[in-house]
This record gives C-alpha cells, structure tokens and sequence, in this order.
C-alpha cells in the first residue's frame, strides 16, 4: 500500500549541493519534488505543473529570482502565496527589491528544518481554507 504524498513543490536553485538537499529531505518528509536549475527552468516546470509550495532562490543565472517573482506578479500573482524565498540578501534588500510581493523569505544559510515546518505551513494554510485569500506561506 503506498502513503498519500504530503504535497508537492518545486525547488529553484542554481546551487546543486543545495537543490539536492532540499530535495532529498522534502522526498524523505513525503513530499513529491520537482527541481530547476534556475528561473527558466523554474517557468517551464509551472507551465507543466501546479505545485503546493514553491522554494525560490533569488540570485541564479538566467533568470534570476527577483526577475521570476515579477513576471508571476503581472501573469499570476495568486502563484505568489505559494513561494519561500531563499536568499543570502538582507531582508531590506529583498523587500526593496520585490516591493508589493507578500512573500516568505528565509535567509541563508537557513536550518532545514526550520523549512520543512515553512512547506508544511504553507501546504496546511492553504488547503485549510481554500476559498478565502490566503496570506503568504
């Protein structure tokens, strides 16, 4: 018999050794994990899939994060609710930056655990009350 999935989420971040971890631990916690290797990939993976819970690092090649949060802003800000930032940025920096996005930042390094409890709340606020506007995970 296998176990209902708690989820799924998809993991952007250019740092492999990263990305592997984060992945690892979530399919360990009973997560379904998609991963990208930077923003685009990160675009062509949603256009694939909807997923729970989305983790954005903000500094990556190509398209970076900052970039990724404002395109969803003007094509799907709901998809904003969804999105842990990671980001070695101060928090200043990141709220000047994403200035109107209501986000969740942790800053790196970050305790893993402290993201699992983050995916997890998300997941459960989101599905506790489906039809009313939700705040950020």
């Amino acid at each position: 018999m296998s176990q209902a999935r708690k989820g799924s989420v998809l993991v952007i971040e250019d740092d492999q050794s990263i990305r592997k971890l984060v992945r690892a631990v979530l399919v360990r916690e009973g997560y379904d994990v998609e991963v990208a290797a930077d923003g685009v990939e990160g675009v062509l993976k949603l256009g694939l899939a909807d997923y729970d819970v989305i983790i954005l690092d903000l500094m990556m090649p190509h398209l970076d994060g900052f970039s990724f949060v404002q395109a969803l802003q003007e094509s799907a800000p709901e998809t904003l609710e969804r999105i842990i930032v990671t980001s070695a940025a101060s928090p200043a920096v990141i709220k000047e930056r994403l200035k109107g996005a209501r986000l969740e930042v942790m800053t790196k390094p970050f305790e893993i655990q402290a993201l699992i409890r983050k995916v997890a709340a998300c997941i459960e606020s989101r599905r506790s009350i489906p039809d009313e506007p939700q705040s950020p995970c």
